[in-house]
């Protein structure tokens, strides 16, 4: 009987969250073999068709049955280049796909790592993936420069210990960044002890190292959002863009970078910006006042056939008067033009969350570079990122009497608590005002 390779559930393999692994299964005379691929789904959700494997009813279907196709392809080049070679057999295609997965050692911590990472990436948490690669990384270098044992069983409290002592001493991290890394592997050791892979886990015992308390929220003053704001930058050059979405997100109450990214004409509904937080999925709805319009009709195109935008800028910014005749119009070219970008950042409409977050992640480096520039032509030291208008906007509305809630609501933070933390850095400058009014 010839070999065969396909997709199958192992339903002996069945999670407590009721999501069975997919393996690629190898069969020979009757014998069989498997990979894992490292995803798992329910079994409602498991069609095991060719190129739909997974059912288009899960939320990530177009994503996960096109990484099962990739994982196949790399098996079906192996297959092929073994057949030409005529060494094809269920013993030689496993023994090749375990060269390279380094032996297929499934109980050493470097493979389950990169297993954990595979799952992040199924589980379209694409941050988290990002971010643990490089503890992956980390991990890499730590077993071979201190002669680490590489075996779950030996996944200790001593041995996170030491893990975290290295970072701190050859690698320089500060000791928060160490926390931040810990943390990660954390996610690793529970979901391995979700897996039943390892008995108990060893963090309980682990000496953390302690977290620093750093004031390292960036903030701009009003006057310096204002000479940004003023700058005169080329039309159209990157860095006039630039300021533009630093300034509409500004006076958006801070919309993050991601979102801003994603917002369409269509997201303009009746005079105001309705949008989904791509990070907490929750709704935000913002009226537009007379500084939003200004930045929004810079990429208005031709708008109802009247003038340039050169040409009518000047008027807008002189008076209050045709920003109450031009809403009507971009209201009206918004409804025409719903589906189409704002802002000319992203070049497609990205259907794969993952490529989406991608395409956004090379694009803030890009702006973040340009915003250092900015900020060194408006006299400012300070290092900008585009972060720094959400927290110039909560600095801003907390000088001016805004009240707490009312500031959480602006930001779009689930509770009131995530507010106070993020806003109490700046609780010194306030106190020396009011010390400076007192005295």
């Amino acid at each position: 009987m010839s070999l065969t390779i396909g997709l199958t559930q192992l339903k002996r393999k069945k999670r407590n969250d009721g999501t069975i692994p997919v393996y690629i299964r190898f069969t020979e005379n009757r014998k069989s073999r498997y990979k894992s691929t490292g995803i798992a789904v329910k079994k409602k959700y498991w069609l095991g068709k060719k190129d739909s494997w997974i059912s288009s009813s899960h939320d990530r279907a177009e994503q996960l049955n096109r990484l099962l196709k990739n994982q196949l392809t790399d098996v079906y080049n192996v297959e092929e280049e073994l057949y030409k070679q005529d060494k094809l057999s269920l013993d030689s295609i496993t023994d090749a796909l375990s060269e390279d997965d380094s032996k297929e050692d499934s109980r050493s911590i470097l493979y389950q790592a990169q297993e954990y990472k595979n799952h992040l990436q199924s589980e379209d948490r694409y941050w988290e993936q990002r971010h643990y690669t490089v503890v992956i990384n980390n991990l890499e270098l730590f077993i071979e420069d201190r002669n680490m044992p590489n075996q779950l069983d030996q996944l200790t409290a001593q041995w996170i210990e030491e893990f975290q002592d290295w970072l701190l001493t050859d690698v320089g991290n500060s000791p928060n960044t160490v926390r931040k890394k810990l943390q990660r592997l954390k996610g690793m050791t529970d979901w391995l002890l979700k897996k039943d892979d390892i008995e108990q886990d060893p963090y309980p015992k682990v000496d953390r190292v302690k977290f620093q308390k750093v004031n390292n929220k960036v903030k701009l003053s009003f006057d310096q959002i204002r000479a940004i704001e003023n700058l005169s930058l080329e039309r159209g050059s990157d860095l006039w863009h630039t300021r533009n979405y630093f300034m509409f997100s500004f006076y958006n109450a801070g919309i993050r970078f991601g979102d801003l990214c994603c917002l369409t004409w269509g997201n303009l509904i009746d005079g105001r910006l309705i949008y989904k937080m791509n990070k907490t999925g929750q709704q935000k709805s913002i009226n537009q006042q007379r500084p939003m319009y200004q930045l929004l009709l810079r990429y208005v195109d031709n708008l109802g056939g009247l003038v340039s935008f050169t040409t009518w800028e000047p008027t807008i910014k002189a008076t209050m008067e045709p920003i109450d005749f031009f809403a009507p119009l971009i209201r009206k070219y918004a409804a025409s033009h719903s589906k189409q970008y704002i802002f000319p950042i992203l070049d497609d409409i990205y259907r794969d969350p993952q490529e989406l977050r991608k395409k956004i992640s090379s694009n803030n480096v890009i702006v973040n570079r340009h915003l250092k520039t900015i900020a060194g032509k408006a006299g400012i030291q300070s290092n900008v990122s585009f972060h720094v208008s959400r927290h110039s906007f909560a600095h801003y509305a907390l000088k001016k009497g805004m009240d707490l809630y009312a500031i959480s609501k602006a930001l779009g933070h689930s509770r009131l608590k995530v507010t106070e933390e993020y806003i109490k850095t700046f609780d010194e400058e306030l106190l020396d005002q009011s010390m400076n009014q007192l005295f």
